[in-house]
């Protein structure tokens, strides 16, 4: 669970967000839509590193986020995949479950089964670096569902992803959700939110925060989004 309270966000003399409110609830898949530059990562930046707020407060669970325990409540995948690149993807993954404590609850099974839906099993054994763009998404994503953490907070996840990885990664956040869990990311793909996820969250041109749960509310949400790029 996360709840967004009265956020406000400047850039010198540009406001990007005043005042906001966003209650976003387990098992749920929100996309986070809104054209180029609105305040998509502003938003997941605020949620993930409570230093980037000018005022507000904002609720991991129930935790403030600006309390230490509050971070192994979510596990943030950012937009950059320049991230731990002299570690092998095979490093990288122990690391991540150690810091989350999960190296004593990750099965052997659980992890064979997420190796082979993103074909990373021959790689894994490789520096990060040498990795092409869609294999960095496929071992940070891993990463984000072996932590045990019960907030997904990602930022444009399906980039790099082939169709096969694509169709994989949309089961895998269906089980997560089922589980119990929430999923939150970022796009720009109309289709893959109206036709994949729960509920939309929408950051419309004067910087609000809309949420949208219905099918009819994502016709109206494609409508506002193309007056708002025309």
């Amino acid at each position: 669970m996360i709840q967004v309270n009265e956020l406000s966000k400047k850039y010198n003399d540009s406001i990007i967000f005043e005042n906001v409110f966003c209650s976003l609830e387990n098992y749920h898949i929100y996309g986070l839509a809104g054209i180029n530059g609105i305040g998509k990562s502003t938003l997941l930046n605020a949620i993930t590193q409570p230093d980037c707020m000018d005022t507000g407060m904002i609720e991991i669970d129930n935790i403030d986020n600006r309390k230490f325990e509050a971070k192994f409540h979510f596990f943030y995948v950012p937009d950059n995949k320049d991230m731990f690149l002299n570690l092998t993807g095979r490093e990288y993954l122990e690391f991540v479950a150690k810091l989350y404590h999960q190296t004593s609850k990750i099965t052997a099974e659980e992890f064979e089964k997420l190796t082979c839906a993103f074909r990373l099993g021959q790689s894994l054994d490789e520096n990060i670096g040498n990795y092409s763009l869609g294999m960095k998404q496929k071992i940070y994503l891993m990463a984000a569902l072996l932590s045990g953490a019960g907030n997904l907070i990602l930022d444009e996840p399906f980039n790099g992803l082939d169709a096969e990885s694509t169709a994989a990664l949309k089961q895998i956040l269906i089980e997560y959700r089922n589980a119990g869990n929430l999923v939150l990311f970022s796009t720009h793909n109309l289709d893959l939110v109206s036709n994949f996820c729960d509920d939309v969250i929408f950051i419309d041109s004067q910087r609000n925060i809309l949420q949208f749960r219905n099918p009819q509310d994502f016709k109206q949400l494609e409508m506002l989004f193309f007056q708002k790029c025309i």
